[in-house]
């Protein structure tokens, strides 16, 4: 079994613990709320700042943290990887698309093809040249 599935059991055997006392719960989920608020507060000011990163960090960590108590905050998480997989896909495929198109343009203008047929050509005979 791997670290991280036997940290996910750990966790999930202390939440189930916590959620069988009704206060332990209600405290539980108020520090969630509490250090998900913050990170988010956090985010959102330092989002405008000129060093890149921390802002969207800290403003996505406390969406997570979030989302492991409340639903909506899960729903808004799991939109976002939705959509970050469907843009991800539609832009690998445009990229794809865009690097054949550049490499046959470059390959016809410099003739890399033949040459680079050549040079697998010459994989197929025991001499390094074929013609030496």
């Amino acid at each position: 079994m791997s670290t991280r599935l036997r940290i996910k059991i750990w966790h999930r055997k202390q939440r189930y613990t916590i959620r069988r006392h009704r206060k332990l719960n209600m405290t539980y989920r108020v520090g969630v709320a509490v250090v998900g608020t913050v990170l988010i507060l956090a985010g959102l000011v330092m989002i405008p700042l000129p060093i890149p990163g921390p802002g969207w960090g800290s403003f996505f960590l406390g969406l997570g943290a979030l989302s492991t108590e409340f639903e909506w905050a899960h729903r808004v998480t799991s939109f976002m990887f939705a959509s970050l997989r469907r843009v991800g896909e539609l832009t690998r495929s445009w990229w794809n698309t865009f690097d054949a198109a550049v490499h046959r343009r470059v390959e016809r203008v410099t003739g890399v093809r033949f040459v680079r047929t050549w040079r697998d050509f010459q994989w197929s005979f025991q001499t390094p040249y074929a013609f030496a």
